[in-house]
């Protein structure tokens, strides 16, 4: 079911998507906005909007999947601070260049703190850029240089897969 939502959400959701710009296709975010959910609230003076139930957003290659979706903005200038995302798994998704190099990202919480540039994936995650991948309990991903913590917080191991960058060498 489409949700029809004030210009004031529409905006929050728009300054969320076009901040992730440092890692993102150039034109993700002069896309339109598709949000979908099975129902929606936005209280404008708190600056915060929830969405529930099957929630899928979509802007250009970006694509956040959750079964519920938090957003924070500054009340006062309606910038965007902050989203969590939850569900079995939530899910997060970008093209990152014009090669068709993506990343994903799922976890059943996913924290995305825009002021701070950084993706925080709790239980279960899981992050893919290009054919790197790695699965931890936790993993803390820097957008903005794409450094990353990860750790097991209860049993079991971090597990990573690196591939080499390959170097055309000339004779």
């Amino acid at each position: 079911m489409k949700l029809q939502l004030t210009k004031h959400a529409i905006l929050s959701v728009a300054l969320m998507l076009s901040c992730s710009a440092s890692y993102a296709l150039p034109n993700d975010r002069q896309q339109p906005i598709s949000i979908e959910a099975d129902s929606a609230f936005f209280d404008q003076n708190k600056g915060t909007a929830n969405y529930s139930g099957n929630v899928v957003v979509k802007q250009g290659s970006i694509l956040i999947e959750a079964q519920d979706l938090s957003i924070i903005t500054n009340p006062e200038t309606g910038d965007f601070k902050a989203l969590s995302a939850k569900g079995s798994p939530s899910k997060f998704s970008q093209q990152l260049d014009q090669t068709g190099n993506t990343m994903h990202a799922n976890g059943d919480t996913l924290d995305y703190d825009v002021t701070k540039g950084q993706l925080e994936i709790h239980n279960n995650g899981y992050l893919q850029r290009g054919e790197d991948e790695i699965s931890a309990d936790y993993i803390h991903y820097l957008l903005n240089d794409g450094t990353f913590k990860a750790e097991n917080r209860g049993s079991g191991r971090v597990n990573m897969t690196l591939q080499p960058t390959l170097i055309d060498q000339a004779d």
